[in-house]
């Protein structure tokens, strides 16, 4: 019988591997050890601050998605806090947690505070878990399975601290830290309390950490193990998140259950432990498993979750920096929309740091520094006082920290003004400096801070971004500002078969979760054709990249012969777009000339729909009855659900756009026309509460702005990228048809250039003119204006779909 359970445990194990949408990052970067409740219609969480300083941090949702910072305990915790349990009983709010080897509680009658000074409970062990059982009598929880009684008024323990769970006993193969038995939490449902616990260790091997679960009829036990465990585990290094464990469950007011707990991403551990969210449900025989058929959460509406930039405008210290150890209330002062900070030490070991959470695993920061009083610091990446690295300052130098042990100095010309950055892509960092921000002088390149975590120095922190002054002066900061996302390469892509890579379309492959880009594959290698016949008879490129930034060549689509008189086996496939319906089919929009020809206007062109259950292969639905020679179809839904298809009608030798409506991808409605203006490739998204269009205009863009989608407003100041505007590689020439993507309330349009048409090469026919390449820059919104600066570094931050 025993292989038959271990078999048994394996699938089940197996089974829990919920389906791609979860876990869900609620709070990416470090909050580990998180702890929620539900109090009437908003949930309240909190994580360990360990040595950090203002005390707790405190969350507030509505829909479990999006989460704002709301208070901070600001009390004087002695030593490292952590494994907090968020409690309300009677109408008030309580936080249990252990430091200094003992545990503690802290109280409040509103969640914003004011929080009550500690108060020792004096009973040893960790982790403590609040729970009241059915005659309203108030318990503790704590590691290795031990619970004592709490007074009426839970600020004070009495009794003995008794051994009432052993735990359960995971496969002696598993690769963990050690048993480690830990975070006990407690539900009441149904005659049972529910004791969920975490073992394995916290960190370690990626399959380290585990969530357990038992229930009891009474509150000291006997406590059966569930069938079903463990609840939560990474089973794999191949899992997108390692070690995950200390999970809490919560329902909504929808009766919907969830765990909440966290854990480390992949190969990130300078990132600490994220908050992790998966949903349950409940068995017919009284357990709960994770829920696979659960609909994911909507997105976030939020620009970043965990945003840690700073203008330091208010008068207050955001609610997101913390400092490390005692919270230094004389030291800091808010005036004249900057930041004043008081320097002590003289490096970033002893110096005063104000650091912050730092969500992803490529990102920028950078701030302005202002050393006029007598001040000196810098900015830094943190992860204790024997492990760091950064950029000081004073009024004669720079100093790089390479690690706590070894720093270059280099010459300061840029006198008491300038601005600090750093580049983190993976571990791999780049420290800049700038007088004003248009011009960058390297100080060190590829400097690896991927060994700086709780693996190699123990501790549970990650490395934090942040401020630190040194001194005795007084060093001021402006602008602290972050910048998530994956530096683009440049050019983007360059297809390796005919390098004519042009008109792309972007797409989310959840198939094999990496992002796909469609594009008409021009045949500039073939320089023998004569006229613009190389443009003809294209195949649609296929392109992929994990992160948006790097792209590798896949292939072609698979597309059928079509009818002869769609030009058959000379057919010429242009400008795909690509859309995914309520069934769960895709629909490319494809622009087709029926034929081959050394000169415009000799073949027909028409808007064929195409649909595929994978993205590669397709098959065809149907032509639409349109004006022959309309092309370059643009797919969008609207906020109200419905399809458009937006396309050009060149009749009577004009440029006029027109859109199609859909309910449901297969019945289209009449035309209705938007707009007559010279251009072609229209890039339509919903962007900031408005409609825009990019418009290939063959001279660099024009942007266009709607409210319905159908009267549209020309935006003032000329081309977006016209010819010279820029200096990158493959990128100084007229951008040319493009797609957006919206992800996380940034977006980013994706174009190509023909790098070669530039000087006497625009009267020239030869492959340096023909060839093509694909660009992608970050649309900004100033002054209700986009505006694409091409030349500046482009981060690509694109979440899937």
């Amino acid at each position: 019988m025993k292989p038959m359970l271990i078999f048994v445990l394996l699938l089940l194990a197996s089974s829990s591997l919920v389906a791609a949408d979860y876990p869900r990052a609620i709070l990416p970067g470090d909050f580990p050890d998180p702890t929620i409740i539900r109090d009437g219609e908003e949930f309240y969480m909190t994580h360990s601050p360990f040595v950090y300083s203002p005390g707790f941090l405190i969350w507030r949702s509505t829909d479990l998605v999006n989460w704002e910072p709301l208070a901070r305990t600001h009390t004087e915790i002695r030593g490292s806090a952590y494994a907090p349990d968020l409690v309300k009983h009677d109408g008030r709010y309580y936080i249990y947690y252990p430091a200094s080897g003992t545990n503690w509680v802290i109280w409040a009658d509103d969640i914003r505070g004011p929080w009550s000074p500690p108060i020792d409970l004096k009973t040893q062990r960790i982790d403590p878990g609040h729970v009241v059982d059915q005659d309203g009598k108030r318990y503790l929880h704590l590691s290795a399975g031990t619970m004592i009684p709490l007074a009426d008024d839970g600020l004070s323990t009495t009794g003995k601290l008794t051994t009432v769970y052993k735990g359960w006993r995971y496969p002696r193969e598993w690769k963990t830290e050690g048993f480690y038995l830990e975070s006990p939490k407690l539900n009441y449902k149904d005659g049972y309390y529910y004791l969920t616990s975490a073992q394995g260790g916290t960190a370690g091997p990626p399959t380290s950490h585990m969530v357990v679960s038992a229930r009891s009829k009474n509150i000291d036990g006997p406590w059966e193990n569930s069938p079903y465990n463990p609840i939560v585990r990474t089973h794999s290094a191949d899992e997108p998140w390692w070690s995950k464990g200390h999970g809490t469950l919560v329902c909504d007011s929808q009766n919907d259950w969830w765990i909440v707990y966290h854990g480390y991403k992949r190969a990130a551990h300078t990132l600490g432990r994220h908050t992790l969210i998966d949903p349950i449900k409940w068995t017919d025989d009284g357990w709960f498993t994770l829920d696979e058929d659960r609909a994911p959460l909507p997105s976030s509406s939020n620009v970043l979750p965990v945003d840690p930039s700073d203008d330091f405008s208010d008068d207050k210290l955001g609610l997101l920096w913390s400092f490390w150890g005692r919270y230094p209330h004389n030291a800091i002062d808010l005036k004249e929309g900057s930041l004043f900070l008081r320097g002590r030490g003289e490096s970033p070991a002893n110096g005063r740091k104000m650091l912050v959470t730092i969500p992803d695993h490529h990102y920028e920061v950078q701030v302005e520094v202002d050393l006029r009083e007598a001040g000196a610091g810098g900015l830094i990446l943190f992860y204790r006082k024997s492990v760091f690295a950064g950029i000081t300052a004073d009024e004669s130098s720079f100093t790089v920290h390479r690690d706590a042990f070894e720093s270059e100095t280099f010459e300061n010309k840029l006198g008491k003004n300038f601005i600090l950055k750093i580049i983190n892509q993976k571990d791999l960092c780049t420290l800049q400096v700038s007088k004003d921000g248009s011009e960058w002088v390297t100080l060190v390149d590829h400097l690896d801070v991927s060994g700086m975590h709780h693996n190699n120095h123990r501790s549970f922190y990650a490395l934090r971004a942040g401020l630190v002054a040194t001194g005795t002066g007084t060093t001021r900061f402006d602008n602290f500002h972050y910048q998530s996302g994956v530096l683009a390469a440049k050019p983007l892509f360059r297809d390796p078969v005919y390098d004519g890579a042009a008109d792309p379309c972007i797409v989310w492959n959840p198939i094999v979760k990496k992002w796909w880009m469609f594009y008409t594959n021009r045949r500039s290698t073939e320089t023998e054709l004569p006229g613009v016949s190389w443009v003809f008879k294209t195949k649609i490129g296929i392109a992929e990249s994990e992160d948006g930034a790097h792209w590798s060549y896949v292939g072609t689509a698979n597309i059928p012969r079509l009818p002869e008189e769609l030009g058959g086996g000379n057919a010429t496939l242009w400008a795909p777009d690509i859309v995914r319906g309520d069934d769960g089919a895709w629909r490319l929009f494809l622009s087709i000339q029926a034929g081959v020809a050394e000169s415009w206007g000799k073949v027909p062109g028409y808007i064929v729909q195409l649909s595929s259950d994978d993205l590669r292969n397709w098959q065809v639905d149907h032509t639409f009855d349109l004006p022959v020679g309309s092309y370059d179809a643009e797919a969008i839904r609207t906020p109200q659900g419905a399809w458009r298809l937006y396309y050009k009608d060149p009749s009577n030798h004009a440029s006029t756009f027109y859109f199609l409506g859909s309910e449901d991808l297969k019945r289209w409605s009449e035309p209705q026309r938007v707009l007559s203006t010279q251009g072609e490739g229209p890039a339509i998204f919903h962007w900031k509460g408005a409609d825009w269009m990019i418009l290939c205009d063959g001279r660099g863009f024009k942007t266009f702005r709607s409210n319905d989608g159908i009267d549209w407003i020309q935006q003032s100041g000329g081309p977006l990228m016209p010819h010279g505007s820029g200096v990158g590689t493959d990128d100084t020439t007229t951008a040319r048809h493009g797609d957006v993507i919206v992800s996380k309330n940034r977006a980013y349009l994706f174009y190509f250039t023909h790098p070669g048409r530039v000087g006497e090469g625009l009267k020239k026919d030869g492959y340096e003119q023909r060839r093509s390449s694909i660009q992608v820059v970050e649309l900004k919104l100033r002054d209700d204006r986009i505006v694409a600066e091409r030349n500046d570094p482009t981060y690509v931050d694109l979440e899937p779909r």
